[in-house]
């Protein structure tokens, strides 16, 4: 009789009804089926002594081979509270050098690495229960765990300590991923914030500002972003800005701010920032870029004019490298070499180099 047709035998027979019952009507036939004559003294040993003294006793099975004892199995009675045997079987294992040992009621199987570091939960790597999972994964895990040849070679211990390091790993990402997220949360992590606005950008073709997705992040009320409509409707009073007449340029590849307006103002990302000149205008976007693309404001250091890059890490290698701005001190020199209608197309450059649409920055002027 294969391995399968035991389990399903097993599976539609009456519950023996106490330990000795289990171990030769449920824990001996299935290990005939893996390999293993119960019948021979010399590979499976019932009532193995085990420690010697006053710490030894005797273990229910153990299987040999190769002159050497496998592993052990302490079988209790069906329904047992198997939690309070562990320790027994560790110990016997652990006493004998035994690299692998199982605790059975027949009904359900606890395999365990003995040898392994941490309390016993940490040395489980695998629970079979006849009356619950599937035929066929019981029959290979049963084959891949006990079989005789797979004991014999060492190959039951190298894929039982697979899977209790993919187990142990599984349960401190568990433990830990939690942590780590509410870490980012709590922050929020400003890369969480950047895909966040990325993602609502590529799905609805708006950008929310850091704020708003941050009010997200926090189950807060997504504020109201800055417009352009609003920009124009009232004037800035940022550090004494000049009363009078303001309006909002839209730049564009084909229209220039009029030369002879100064620009107080810009609009980026819904978010308003004073400006005293067109050069703060790049300083300013600039800097808002490096602060959501930290990691990636090298791309910048692609481009180029005919002759000079526009941004560099040796400002010598600019056009005017006296002239030129250090962002956030970041080692990267900008070249502000550049009218106010070239200062603007550059900063365009820049917005679209990152994946952002002209329409992104406004500029008020007075």
């Amino acid at each position: 009789m294969d391995l399968k047709d035991v389990l399903e035998k097993i599976r539609s027979s009456a519950c023996p009804p106490n330990e000795e019952s289990a171990k030769f009507q449920m824990i001996a036939p299935i290990l005939r089926a893996l390999g293993w004559d119960y019948s021979d003294g010399e590979k499976v040993l019932f009532e193995y002594s085990v420690g010697g003294g006053k710490k030894g006793g005797r273990v229910d099975i153990a299987l040999k081979g190769k002159g050497k004892v496998l592993a052990l199995i302490e079988a209790k009675a069906p329904n047992a509270d198997l939690d309070t045997h562990v320790e027994q079987v560790l110990g016997y294992a652990f006493y004998e050098g035994v690299e692998l040992c199982v605790l059975s009621t027949g009904q359900e199987w606890w395999l365990y690495l003995p040898l392994e570091s941490g309390p016993p939960p940490k040395r489980r790597f695998a629970v079979l229960k006849l009356d619950e999972d599937p035929l066929e994964q019981l029959a290979e895990d049963f084959e891949r765990f006990l079989g005789k040849n797979n004991l014999s070679s060492g190959q039951s211990h190298s894929q039982a300590k697979r899977v209790l390091d993919a187990s142990l790993e599984a349960d401190r990402l568990g433990t830990e991923m939690p942590k780590i997220w509410n870490q980012m949360l709590r922050g929020p992590d400003e890369e969480l914030v950047e895909l966040i606005g990325r993602r609502v950008y590529d799905k609805l073709s708006i950008r929310p500002s850091n704020e708003q997705v941050r009010a997200v992040l926090h189950n807060l009320p997504v504020p109201q972003a800055a417009s352009a409509s609003q920009a124009a409707s009232a004037p800035p009073t940022y550090h004494g800005a000049p009363q009078g007449k303001v309006e909002v340029t839209k730049p564009s590849p084909s229209v220039s701010p009029v030369s002879t307006t100064k620009p107080i103002e810009i609009v980026l990302w819904g978010q308003r920032h004073p400006v005293k000149s067109y050069a703060d205008i790049l300083r300013t976007v600039t800097e808002k870029l490096y602060e959501r693309h930290a990691v990636e404001f090298h791309k910048l250091l692609e481009l180029k004019g005919t002759k000079r890059p526009f941004v560099a890490r040796d400002r010598n290698a600019l056009i005017k490298p006296e002239s030129s701005y250090e962002v956030a001190s970041a080692g990267y020199f900008v070249d502000m070499n550049l009218s106010g209608a070239s200062i603007i197309k550059r900063a365009e450059v820049f917005l679209d180099c990152f994946g952002y649409p002209p329409s992104d920055l406004d500029v008020v002027s007075a």
